[in-house]
């Protein structure tokens, strides 16, 4: 029986010495799931969004929409002047000015910003919790 094995393992190789060939990388783009084409399809088209980019304000605008809002109950859409790393300005966001910080900041819904770091400020003439 193990002349049978021996003559077995020289045939196996024999096989992959001379006639296997390796396709590389092709063969495991089998293994590329339509769960991960779908979720970097989503990622693509995420990041293919264009965020509106909203006129830049002055201070003095900034604050006079904010104040005007927060007297009246009223909300406001807004942007900040940070960018990501690929330099894209973050999508507005929305909320009810619920008053001011002792940092010179301002609490606008759930979030608390620098009115230094406000680009523009649009108010809604409406509440949105």
């Amino acid at each position: 029986m193990s002349v049978d094995h021996r003559a077995a393992a020289r045939r196996v190789a024999d096989f992959f010495a001379h006639e296997y060939r390796d396709r590389g990388m092709l063969k495991w783009q089998g293994f590329f799931l339509s769960d991960h084409t779908a979720a970097l399809n989503k990622e693509q088209a995420k990041a293919a969004v264009a965020v509106p980019e909203l006129e830049p304000q002055d201070q003095a605008t900034v604050r006079a929409a904010l104040a005007l809002a927060y007297a009246s109950g009223e909300s406001v859409t807004c942007q900040l002047k940070t960018v990501d790393y690929e330099h894209a300005l973050q999508p507005p966001f929305t909320g009810k000015v619920r008053g001011y910080t002792a940092d010179d900041g301002v609490q606008i819904g759930d979030v608390a910003v620098r009115i230094a770091d406000l680009r523009h400020v649009t108010r809604l003439g409406f509440a949105v919790n």
